[in-house]
């Protein structure tokens, strides 16, 4: 017999915690968008029935549990509230429900959504006392590939990564479900070589009420020697990252990265199942700052990207969204 449990809460402009993450200097531009829409506008672009899988995968990249899911979002008074109810199935066939209620404008400022509908929430504050995390959210049609990355402290004052749970969401149109995803995992074949794009921006000391305005450009390079060079730039504020491996990239599900000198952080690439990725720091320390990215690879070549960058107190300091033409 399946058995069910139910949760409500409501969220007056605080966060969307359905991944069970609790959510708690400006430069001169060089371009920005020409219009804009609103926070509420961008997350409608999310309403409807997601069906898909919440799949957790260890630092070493194994599979540790899959849960189904169900996600449906709702504006039950237009303009005004929508509702979240989310149903995963234990593996015991029970189901676990949990429903959640937020109103106009939205969960800003602790849920920031871009136009396309992608999202980002996490941890404001890295503290080497607490867990830390984030969920990260790309859009495509009628696909969706979320992720929750989730780092614990240790006794030596850092934080390490726990794990990483893929959630691949399609979504229901009508009576018929959307289209498949890929089946199999990304290779670092599909990875190698030069991509260029651009990025839309949101930064934490800018209140958004809209979809972000600012934009700039992105390169990204990884070769088969095994350096990856990662650059961003806004006006003239510019995030990059350079790194390396021992060797030229292997076909292994995490692949490792170290900066030029040890006391850089290391940083894995994650590789995952239906074109997804994320690269991450295995470990946070103090006194450095860090990105965390995850991606996700269309069929057709072309790669969405979200990061969000942390400075070297930790504070988060802005979220980009970036289309990559590989």
């Amino acid at each position: 017999m399946i058995s069910s449990v139910t949760r409500s809460s409501v969220i007056p402009s605080s966060g969307i915690t359905s991944s069970g993450i609790t959510s708690s200097g400006a430069s001169s531009l060089l371009m920005t968008s020409s219009r804009s829409i609103s926070q509420w506008q961008c997350i409608q672009k999310n309403i409807g029935e997601w069906h898909g899988a919440f799949v957790q995968f260890s630092p070493t990249g194994q599979q540790v549990k899959v849960t189904p899911s169900v996600l449906t979002l709702k504006e039950s008074e237009p303009g005004k509230t929508m509702v979240l109810t989310l149903e995963r199935t234990t593996p015991a066939g029970e189901t676990d429900i949990t429903r959640q209620t937020f109103y106009y404008p939205g969960p800003a400022p602790y849920v920031l959504f871009f136009e396309s509908g992608a999202f980002a929430q996490g941890t404001p504050q890295w503290s080497a006392f607490g867990r830390f995390g984030a969920e990260m959210s790309l859009k495509v049609g009628d696909k969706r590939v979320r992720y929750v990355v989730m780092y614990e402290a240790t006794q030596q004052y850092t934080s390490q990564l726990k794990y990483v749970t893929l959630i691949s969401e399609i979504q229901k149109q009508g009576t018929t479900d959307g289209t498949a995803f890929a089946a199999d995992a990304l290779t670092i074949a599909q990875l190698l070589g030069d991509s260029a794009g651009c990025s839309s921006v949101i930064r934490a000391t800018e209140p958004l009420t809209t979809a972000p305005t600012i934009t700039g450009t992105s390169q990204w390079t990884l070769s088969a020697e095994g350096a990856l060079t990662c650059k961003e730039v806004v006006g003239d504020r510019e995030q990059s990252l350079t790194l390396v491996t021992d060797g030229p990239p292997t076909s292994d599900p995490v692949i490792s990265f170290h900066g030029a000198t040890e006391a850089d952080l290391t940083y894995q690439l994650m590789l995952l199942p239906k074109g997804g990725y994320c690269l991450l720091p295995t470990e946070i320390r103090k006194e450095k700052s860090f990105r965390i990215e995850v991606g996700w690879r269309s069929p057709a070549g072309d790669r969405t990207r979200l990061v969000r960058y942390y400075d070297d107190r930790g504070v988060w300091m802005e979220s980009a969204l970036i289309k990559d033409q590989i």
